[in-house]
């Protein structure tokens, strides 16, 4: 199988610590009669989140692994809130209440190998399905440090890795086999690549082929040049990046999906294919109005080819 990264060991050592009654408690206040021993237990679990999480038991757990902590870090005091009228499909959101706005924006949902083009037994294998995912910074300005990639409103809060990896273990935690998802644009795939496959192997080869050529340039500015339509292929045509599914594996069945040869040779196939940026149309494309104010770095005002005098540049 490619290399991924492995899981924290510290969130692992955390994982094994959080026990069921840790998920799926209420606040002491809400204590009822199943709580108490006093009830039908089956029935006190149907609107727990996947079976397993309250909206108390949800929050230990982003405290316990210090999700919670370090967004207040960023942004100050946030609240959650858990939208799960179906408990199988629920929306997650870490509320600013300084700057009134989402700061973690999340869609899950259960789904089957079927729905991301596994066949055979692999069909029904049980998947988290993450179907949006917002992490945003809205205190905090652009810079050329961290320019805006395509789609952004404000900055992220470098918090994808340590988030994926909480949602990894939920995966584990309830049962599904992978965490699943499909990026929408170049730049998501690259913050998912060093965790996540593409479920098809001609699209991982294409995603390969395409970060190679940006190789030695910002990967904010690929990203920029893979929306704008200016990476090209050997018969300089335009290369979209085309949203598709991928996995980031728990089990060892879909871990066996990638070392799969009919799955590596697609890949190689189509990572071989030689493509280039086409640095003058990124030129003459690139959205200046979106940047940040003042001058870039000298390397890319040379890349670039800016000009401070132009006035179709001025903010």
């Amino acid at each position: 199988m490619p290399r991924t990264l492995p899981i924290n060991p510290r969130f692992r050592r955390i994982y094994q610590h959080l026990s069921g009654a840790d998920l799926a408690a209420p606040e002491l206040e809400e204590l009822s009669l199943e709580d108490l021993g006093l009830g039908d237990s089956q029935k006190s679990r149907v609107g727990l989140l996947f079976g397993t999480y309250s909206h108390p038991g949800l929050e230990r757990v982003l405290r316990a692994y210090g999700l919670i902590q370090r967004a207040e870090e960023r942004v100050g005091p946030v609240e959650l809130r858990v939208q799960g009228e179906d408990p199988f499909r629920p929306r997650v959101i870490l509320w600013s209440r300084r700057f009134y706005a989402p700061v973690a924006d999340l869609s899950l949902r259960m789904a089957t190998g079927a729905e991301v083009g596994l066949g055979d037994a692999l069909a029904t294998a049980p998947l988290l399905y993450v179907d949006a995912l917002l992490l945003q910074n809205p205190g905090r300005p652009f810079d050329w440090h961290r320019p805006p990639l395509p789609g952004q409103s404000h900055p992220g809060l470098a918090l994808s890795a340590q988030l994926l990896e909480v949602l990894m273990l939920m995966a584990r935690r309830i049962g599904a086999e992978a965490l699943a998802l499909t990026p929408s644009t170049f730049a998501a795939a690259s913050v998912y690549d060093r965790r996540f496959l593409f479920v098809d192997g001609a699209a991982q080869g294409r995603f390969l082929a395409m970060r190679d050529a940006g190789r030695g340039r910002p990967r904010w500015l690929l990203a920029w040049a893979v929306e704008l339509g200016c990476l090209r292929d050997a018969e300089g045509q335009p290369v979209p990046f085309t949203p598709m599914p991928m996995l980031a594996p728990l089990s060892r069945r879909l871990i066996r999906t990638f070392d799969a040869k009919r799955w590596a040779e697609a890949r190689e196939q189509t990572g071989r294919q030689p493509l280039t940026l086409d640095e003058e149309a990124l030129q003459h494309r690139f959205p200046w109005q979106r940047m940040p104010p003042g001058p870039p770095p000298e390397r890319l005002a040379e890349l670039l080819g800016y000009d401070p005098l132009a006035p179709v540049l001025a903010h």
